[in-house]
């Protein structure tokens, strides 16, 4: 196991934690409630199609965009945005269309795509008939997680008191922003580092898919293992926690390294 050595906080951007498939907002409380501890200021916005009271079949990937992009221009000063699975799709657009409001982007077993993939490209084909079938077996296209498939590969090293506390957190997926071709003609210039969280004991695609088939589609970025499977936020948060606080020094880092050196006062 890594034992990551936790740097001070007091000095970090704060963190827009954006959650993936099946997930809300809330599934991050536990880790926010460590980087709280730590010092380190985090937002959970939920996205579209994932409240109670949502039309999911209308919901765009557009929509997850546009949240975080107000989530984001509410805050004061940049922030580092955090993306888990599908959520890493959401921040990269973000990040093209705010750049100068980004100080970072961390990528926590999620997906990068190109300009004009979609993240069903990332996809096995059995994934793909599954997300098919569900979809359209629903009148809404909402698609359900199966017990069996957070069991088995999302949350598999959980044991069963954990499962169940997970289950009901959950939330049917909206199907069409998982196949809408992305915009990210610029995504691959911008000069925003970024980090790479990967998980040991993630089943939830084939090995290497995340790491490095994901991770190596960013340009030299910071890269972190942890023990732990996909569901980490709800699974093992403290040390993800710890994980997203080692990913913000190394970013506050690079910045540092980048910057000028302060200039000395003309002399009178």
């Amino acid at each position: 196991m890594q034992y990551l050595d936790i740097p001070d906080s007091s000095a970090t951007s704060p963190l827009i934690l954006v959650h993936g498939s099946w997930h809300t907002g809330s599934c991050w409380s536990a880790v926010q409630d460590h980087l709280a501890e730590a010092g380190v200021d985090s937002l959970a916005p939920t996205l579209p199609g994932h409240g109670t009271a949502d039309r999911v079949r209308d919901v765009r990937h557009a929509d997850y965009v546009s949240t975080v992009v107000d989530t984001l221009d509410a805050v004061s000063g940049p922030a580092v945005l955090v993306g888990h699975s599908f959520g890493g799709s959401v921040i990269s657009c973000v990040a093209e269309q705010r750049p100068d409001r980004c100080r970072g982007l961390i990528y926590y077993s999620a997906f990068v795509p190109r300009d004009g993939e979609r993240v069903a490209d990332s996809l096995p084909t059995q994934f793909i008939d599954f997300l098919d079938e569900a979809a359209a077996a629903n009148p809404e296209r909402a698609i359900a997680l199966p017990d069996e498939l957070l069991r088995d590969a999302f949350a598999n090293t959980a044991d069963e008191h954990t499962l169940a506390t997970i289950r009901p957190q959950l939330v049917a997926e909206p199907y069409a922003p998982i196949f809408e071709a992305l915009s990210l003609l610029s995504f691959a210039t911008l000069e925003i580092p970024a980090a790479y969280i990967t998980c040991r004991d993630d089943r939830a695609l084939p090995p290497g898919a995340f790491h490095p088939g994901q991770s190596s589609r960013l340009r030299t970025p910071e890269l972190i293992e942890i023990e732990g499977d996909h569901e980490c936020l709800l699974t093992a948060p403290q040390r993800l926690a710890d994980a997203l606080i080692e990913a913000v020094d190394r970013l506050h880092t690079h910045h540092a390294a980048i910057s000028p050196p302060p200039q000395p006062a003309p002399r009178p």
